[in-house]
């Protein structure tokens, strides 16, 4: 395998764990009622994303246009997963950092 396509999997793999981080944190901030910098930073990360992924890419990474001019042909999510899985995993992120935010707003709204 091109070392090209390798490095562009490490980078949106390390994408993906910070990403995956920042839902997580939105959790852990409901579970102890936390606001700071690491949650705001957290927040407006996952906004960047979904700016950049759904609006402006119509649903898909912003990555896929390199690694479609890398002629990879392995989407990111099928690395990990099988195909029916990987085909529910950004809507599954969505629901679970759209969730995670409802219930962050729940939190501080009872606190």
């Amino acid at each position: 395998m091109e070392k090209k396509v390798l490095l562009l999997r490490a980078v949106h793999t390390l994408f993906a764990i910070y990403f995956i981080s920042c839902i997580f944190y939105i959790y852990y901030a409901v579970i102890v009622a936390r606001f700071n910098l690491v949650l705001i930073i957290a927040i407006v990360s996952l906004i960047i994303e979904g700016v950049l992924v759904f609006i402006l890419n119509g649903g898909d990474c912003p990555l896929i246009h390199i690694q479609k001019k890398l002629d990879d042909p392995i989407p990111f999510f099928n690395l990990f997963l099988p195909d029916h899985l990987a085909k529910k995993a950004t809507p599954f992120f969505t629901n679970v950092t759209f969730l995670g935010l409802i219930l962050l707003v729940i939190r501080f709204l009872l606190k």
